[in-house]
């Protein structure tokens, strides 16, 4: 198997939220607060400029880390790129922060 195909794999596993700790949680919700609170909410249903982040990594229309990282890198519409803003520590603590809603 190939690097590529390896890593591939494995950013495709969803951890539970119970792989994600307290602590990673807490520095996501910093860096949510510090960066994406301006146009996310995590409230059900409250939208902003964004859409509210509120269970965003669960249920039917659930997105993956894989996903989010590569949206939080790129950007989407309105969003912009946070790929010169947020290191990928922070990434995958908002990542961890996100699981947790």
């Amino acid at each position: 198997m190939s690097a590529v195909c390896a890593f591939t794999a494995a950013s495709a596993q969803q951890p539970s939220a119970k792989a994600y700790s307290a602590a990673n949680v807490q520095a996501g919700e910093q860096v949510f607060l510090d960066k994406c609170f301006q146009c996310h909410s995590v409230n059900k249903g409250e939208v902003r400029v964004g859409p509210s982040l509120f269970g965003v990594m669960k249920g039917p229309k659930a997105k993956t880390a894989a996903q989010i990282r590569v949206q939080l890198h790129d950007g989407k519409g309105k969003m912009p790129p946070f790929k010169d803003i947020l290191t990928p520590e922070q990434i995958e603590h908002v990542i961890a922060y996100l699981h947790s809603l």
